[in-house]
């Protein structure tokens, strides 16, 4: 009887903290700052000839682009996709704290949030080929893109989101785990789709 009244009681705080996240989202909604039409469009990257991932690599590399291990794995299968877009493609950067997170939040909660208000997450060619469109990039900075989740798996099965960095005078196309319970904070900031 002891093991059922702990069952019960396991249950009820799992229901309990379910409901407490799903008012936390909504909260967060409606306390949002941005809308498409009050965000700048930060970049826009236009229509590119690139037929593989090996191809959009091989360019990056060829400008003098570092790009990581990870990156490597991920794009140089046979899976990755160049895609057909509407060009251009409009993208724009927010804050986590613009969607209304004073606390933390995980990143699920952030995607989201920002599809909810009618943006989309990168395609993951579009966010690699944004590297080319940021030579301004300050020393230090480290920008994530939000690809769709687990749209980049590398060879050990884990999702990743790409990210631009500078750093020792160099550019960088790096990776960050993308699990959808990983927590950011309200100062992050990532490259999203603005229709």
């Amino acid at each position: 009887m002891l093991a059922y009244k702990l069952a019960i009681s396991q249950a009820l705080n799992k229901l309990g903290h379910f409901f407490d996240e799903k008012m936390q989202e909504k909260k967060q909604t409606m306390n949002q700052d941005i809308t498409i039409e009050n965000t700048e469009t930060w970049k826009l990257i236009d229509k590119y000839q690139y037929e593989t991932g090996k191809e959009l690599l091989d360019d990056l590399g060829s400008k003098g682009y570092r790009m990581s291990d990870w990156i490597i794995d991920i794009v140089d299968r046979p899976s990755f996709q160049i895609g057909q877009y509407s060009w251009p493609v409009k993208l724009s950067r927010v804050k986590v704290e613009a969607l209304g997170y004073s606390e933390p939040a995980k990143l699920q909660q952030i995607y989201n949030s920002f599809m909810q208000l009618g943006f989309s997450c990168v395609p993951p060619d579009v966010a690699l080929v944004s590297r080319f469109f940021y030579d301004e990039q300050p020393t230090g900075e480290w920008l994530r893109i939000a690809v769709p989740m687990g749209s980049m798996i590398d060879s050990d099965d884990v999702a990743h989101l790409p990210k631009l960095g500078k750093a020792l005078g160099a550019f960088f196309v790096e990776t960050y785990w993308a699990n959808p319970d990983i927590i950011f904070y309200p100062h992050n900031e990532f490259v999203i789709v603005k229709p």
